[in-house]
């Protein structure tokens, strides 16, 4: 995504990611020119670099306006460059949230980092410290350590061009803009999907980093808006005609300049070998889709790296658009017609797949993506297969206990038996004991990490003394013990 820089006031952690994830999802996070904020709370807070707080969400909120009769909402990137301005015009105050307000009001400096530490900015019932040490946002009440990730899985572009390749011609019928035939390759969303969704998937929700959002469900519906996910649409004919083709009238509203276009005549039944299937496109007519940016206006331009494109449910011809004077023509626009391109959502960064388990909780889809968006990857989570999610969380809470000082434990040996605690759950995992990995991780680990959870200080059966540590791995537990009740 291309930013603007900030003249006149430093701006509180403008960067970008995805939020709600752990810092194994999210890595390294941007910064604005002449930023200083981010690099004083990770002075306090190093061991947060590259985890979902090292993200303009930790001081800055979203936020909306009315624009005629349409609430319009955004992310907190949008509604700072909207309320603060490119020029820096407006007032910063406007973007912050409850942690940023008080964090600029303690001073702007580690002290001040230091001395809210103990507040409770968003008033969810947890000081900052002990969400900061749980990687929840200290500054969002919706956001605190009893919320656990859905499962999910970060596919690179490099890892779907791997998989098999679908590739189809078709019509991309608009409203408003030109309609076009365009032949788009990727992958097809029923076999990215099928093997990994839970029995009780019923259908996806597909969004850009701007907020637009479209709902597929999985099987054909009846309802001609639905564009389902499983199964083939029925295939179509190419329609031309000189009064439609924009290079050749004035009035026109197709274009056919497509290579893939070219030589098909009117009527001619349009044969895609593979069939017709709503695509996860990673390139049109050969070439790799244009990413996405954000226009000084707040409006996406460009559709890449990936768009999902779903074929007509009935195929028809192109029409006129809907806001032409010129209606009599050959085709002119048919509110009843299949405009497909309507629903096909570009620049997607996230699928999450409904419902979402039991104890799980969502992305904010209004600050997620844009990162994805430059490294060129996407998001699926939700009602899928949480394992790989299981897997990750436990090697880095194995991690986090063998890498912690050994003073933060009621004696020098329960560190190395805690951790050993957790391996031996790490391989009931791997075995697929999912029901032994899950009691052995309640009876045997949770309940040494229970006391300042429970009661404030640490119990007789706690092995971790330092109570914020503690508090850490506690909630770090509990998330996969939220996950593998799924598969239990």
């Amino acid at each position: 995504m291309r930013r603007a820089k900030w003249p006149k006031y430093s701006v509180l952690f403008i960067v970008l990611g995805v939020t709600l994830l752990t810092a194994q999802m999210v890595r390294s996070a941007y910064h604005h020119m002449g930023e200083i904020d981010s690099g004083i709370f990770l002075t306090v807070y190093p061991e947060k670099a590259g985890t979902k707080l090292d993200n303009c969400n930790l001081c800055h909120s979203g936020g909306s306006y009315t624009q005629g009769t349409k609430t319009v909402t955004l992310g907190s990137c949008q509604w700072c460059h909207y309320k603060y301005g490119y020029d820096a015009s407006g007032n910063i105050d406007d973007t912050l949230n409850a942690y940023g307000l008080a964090y600029k009001q303690a001073g702007r400096s580690t002290a001040g980092v230091i001395a809210i530490e103990t507040q409770d900015s968003d008033g969810d019932g947890y000081t900052n410290k002990v969400e900061i040490a749980a990687n929840r946002y200290p500054g969002d009440a919706a956001d605190d350590p009893t919320k656990v990730p859905a499962p999910y899985k970060v596919y690179t572009r490099a890892q779907l061009e791997k998989m098999p390749q679908h590739t189809q011609f078709m019509l991309m019928n608009t409203h408003k803009s030109a309609d076009f035939y365009a032949e788009y390759t990727g992958v097809s969303l029923e076999r990215l999907l099928k093997k990994m969704m839970l029995p009780a998937a019923t259908g996806i929700k597909v969004y850009s980093p701007d907020g637009w959002a479209q709902y597929h469900p999985l099987n054909p519906d009846p309802d001609p808006l639905f564009y389902h996910v499983i199964g083939d649409y029925p295939s179509a004919s190419f329609f031309y005609d000189p009064q439609a083709d924009t290079a050749l009238n004035g009035n026109g509203w197709c274009e056919y300049s497509a290579p893939s276009a070219a030589g098909r005549i009117n009527g001619q039944p349009i044969y895609n070998p593979q069939g017709l299937k709503t695509l996860l496109a990673i390139k049109r007519d050969g070439q790799y889709l244009t990413p996405g940016v954000l226009t000084p206006a707040n409006k996406l331009d460009g559709e890449g790296p990936f768009r999902v494109v779903p074929p007509q449910k009935i195929p028809g011809p192109p029409d006129q658009k809907s806001t032409s004077a010129v209606q009599s023509v050959v085709w002119p626009f048919d509110a009843s017609a299949d405009h497909n391109a309507g629903y096909s959502s570009r620049t997607v960064t996230i699928i999450k797949v409904e419902p979402l388990p039991a104890g799980t909780t969502d992305v904010d889809t209004l600050e997620a993506g844009w990162k994805y968006v430059d490294e060129g990857k996407i998001l699926v989570y939700g009602a899928i297969d949480p394992v790989p999610t299981i897997k990750e969380k436990l090697t880095g809470l194995s991690t986090t206990i063998w890498h912690s000082n050994r003073s933060a434990f009621a004696h020098w040996g329960y560190r190395s038996a805690l951790a050993t605690r957790v391996n031996l759950v790490e391989k009931w995992v791997m075995l697929g004991w999912y029901s032994k990995a899950y009691n052995d991780l309640k009876g045997h680990v949770l309940i040494r990490t229970d006391g300042c959870t429970a009661g404030g200080a640490a119990d007789r059966d706690d092995w971790v003394a330092d109570c914020e540590f503690q508090k850490q791995l506690y909630w770090s537990i509990n998330e996969v013990l939220v996950l593998l009740d799924i598969v239990n």
